[in-house]
């Protein structure tokens, strides 16, 4: 993972450059020397405390939010932030930054005044030992709500995402977006976030300022904090935009799909019994409320020529040798069938089933078993 940003005093010495490099070009007033003044006291100041040893600090952790995403439960530090996977690396540069911030939280920059209170400007960070060759560009953001940065960077977020995303992700559509990223850009909190309520605050500022940076190249929302990753879809944006953006991380943003070895016996054994029991399903089927008439469901395999997907049907009439119903899933690799397409299945592609009871439980899906095994 990258190195995080560093608490050095960015914002103070930035000032003290600023109003020094004016002073040298066309002098200052007398406001502007007072402002130099207290700007060099406090920029003093700052970096005797920056030099001075670090106390150990204990991360406020928020809840976790429920998601099948995560390999890890633990989160992985208490940086406040929301990274997107890119596909390719993105030019960014001051104009375009401020921009989207001006568009995002409805704030005007006043560019013509180089002592706004408010601002958005590139800067670089000291150095740190374990940057390597990423470049990453930094752009510090000060608005009302505290100071951000938005941070650029033409090189994979993780060390060998593939090799990653290979052993950690089960889901194959949320791995390949992981393994095939090249580049990241992510919006971080700057400031000490001492208490959840400013944690959630600042997650509001990030994910609208991630809204407006949205684009075809992104793959995936990552949060370092709770770990949670989820593909990114244009849908996302309005939860992004929200006072809750971390909702996107309660579901995964498309169903699924989970890679079991074709000799995997517990499988094996589950479909058999599907097979088995499949006069179960049709007793119940046939019997059925009204009100439950889409609640009868049936797993099949799906193939187009050497790729094969296994997906749920809403059953709406059973034959002797085949069942027809409509397709709940948004396929992944197949190209000729699209979630809510009405299909016709024979029985040997049946796979699995599940329908509800009087008591509220459920029968069947006797693979859905074996897949919440594999995530133990």
């Amino acid at each position: 993972m990258r190195p995080r940003l560093k608490q050095f005093p960015i914002l103070s010495t930035a000032i003290l450059i600023a109003l020094i490099a004016r002073l040298l070009m066309s002098g200052l007033s007398w406001v502007g020397v007072t402002a130099l003044v207290i700007s060099v006291v406090w920029t003093g100041f700052e970096f005797v405390k920056w030099l001075q040893p670090h106390p150990e600090k204990v991360p406020v952790r928020r809840k976790k939010a429920k998601s099948a995403r995560s390999e890890d439960d633990e989160p992985e530090e208490d940086l406040v932030s929301l990274v997107y996977f890119l596909s390719e690396a993105r030019e960014a540069d001051e104009t375009a930054i401020r921009r989207c911030v001006a568009g995002a939280l409805d704030i005007a920059f006043d560019t013509s005044n180089p002592d706004s209170e408010y601002f958005v400007m590139q800067f670089s960070p000291p150095e740190s030992p374990n940057s390597g060759d990423d470049r990453i560009l930094h752009f510090m953001i000060r608005i009302p709500q505290g100071l951000f940065a938005v941070l650029v960077s033409d090189k994979p977020y993780i060390d060998k995402p593939e090799d990653f995303a290979k052993h950690s992700i089960r889901d194959k559509r949320l791995r390949q977006a992981v393994e095939s990223h090249q580049a990241w850009l992510s919006v971080d909190l700057m400031d000490e976030a001492l208490n959840p309520t400013d944690r959630e605050e600042a997650y509001a500022v990030i994910g609208n300022v991630l809204s407006y940076l949205a684009g075809p190249d992104c793959l995936a929302v990552y949060c370092p904090e709770l770990q949670r990753c989820n593909e990114f879809d244009l849908t996302l944006i309005e939860t992004l935009a929200s006072n809750s953006p971390l909702d996107l991380f309660d579901e995964p943003t498309f169903e699924p799909i989970i890679e079991i070895s074709d000799n995997n016996p517990e499988m094996a054994s589950a479909v058999a019994e599907a097979k088995r029991r499949w006069p179960e399903f049709v007793r119940a089927f046939n019997n059925r409320a009204l009100d439950e008439s889409d609640r009868y469901i049936v797993k099949a395999e799906f193939r187009e020529d050497t790729n094969c997907e296994y997906m749920w049907v809403q059953v709406e009439e059973i034959g002797k040798d085949k069942i027809e119903g409509i397709l709940m899933n948004d396929p992944h690799e197949l190209l000729d069938i699209h979630r809510g397409a009405r299909v016709t299945l024979s029985m040997n592609r049946l796979n699995d089933w599940i329908f509800p009871t009087s008591n509220g439980s459920h029968v069947g899906g006797f693979t859905l078993d074996v897949l919440a095994e594999g995530d133990d």
